[in-house]
């Protein structure tokens, strides 16, 4: 059976477009979200419903792949929530982002290892590398992400390559109002809306390359670079 791919978030927005692509180019796709539905989905995706911050749920999807799959071919950690500070919200991400990746990469690592090339992807936050003033606990989490790419390349090498891509904005909120938007977009050296096809692009080049692991890759139009510009 086709190995599948494992995408986390991908009810709307980015998550959803890399899971269409994915599917579109003959993968099958494990589609985990809160909601379990999927806007139209291709036959090749898959639906799972799953809240990952409980570990019952991470535990029947992880028994769900081991009945119905022999292998995996990639594992790609797209879940995530954007919250203001706070502690309750901390432990809230603190699951999503950091405890969630970690039960299923160790768990699922052997499905992984059943092929000769595998990958596991996690997308973190350019702010996961600079952190961020209004966003603290946000910012904390995805470097947690970002740093167990490190540790699982490590421990995984040389059958499963671990990487991270590091996105700025992708797009923007909806009801942004027009100030709001020309504000956030003045953040980077290139002005613009990208939409979710960077991202895509970077994981499919991460899918792809041979000599990548334990790296980051940075999506975020020059945001790190751009003077005179609060970047918070």
């Amino acid at each position: 059976m086709n190995s599948p791919i494992l995408v986390t978030g991908t009810s709307k927005r980015v998550g959803l477009q890399l899971a269409t692509t994915l599917a579109e180019a003959g993968n099958t796709v494990i589609c985990v979200s809160r909601s379990g539905n999927l806007e139209t989905p291709h036959p090749n995706m898959v639906p799972f419903q799953a809240d990952l911050e409980l570990q019952s749920d991470r535990e029947a999807l992880i028994a769900y792949i081991k009945a119905n799959f022999d292998s995996l071919r990639a594992v790609i950690h797209n879940a995530s929530l954007w919250l203001d500070d706070g502690l309750e919200n901390l432990n809230t991400m603190f699951k999503l982002h950091v405890e969630a990746p970690y039960h299923l990469n160790l768990e699922l690592g052997a499905h992984l290892q059943r092929l000769d090339r595998s990958d596991i992807i996690h997308i973190c936050d350019e702010t996961s590398s600079r952190g961020s003033k209004s966003h603290i606990g946000y910012a904390a989490t995805k470097s947690a992400l970002q740093n167990m790419v490190l540790s699982f390349a490590e421990k995984y090498a040389p059958t499963i390559r671990v990487n991270a891509i590091l996105p700025g904005l992708l797009i923007l909120k909806e009801n942004s109002t027009p100030e709001y938007s020309q504000r956030t977009l003045k953040k980077a050296l290139l002005e613009f809306e990208p939409g979710a096809q960077p991202l895509i692009d970077a994981v499919m080049f991460l899918l792809n390359t041979d000599y990548s692991t334990g790296t980051s890759v940075v999506i975020n139009g020059g945001r790190h670079i751009k003077k005179g510009i609060v970047n918070d």
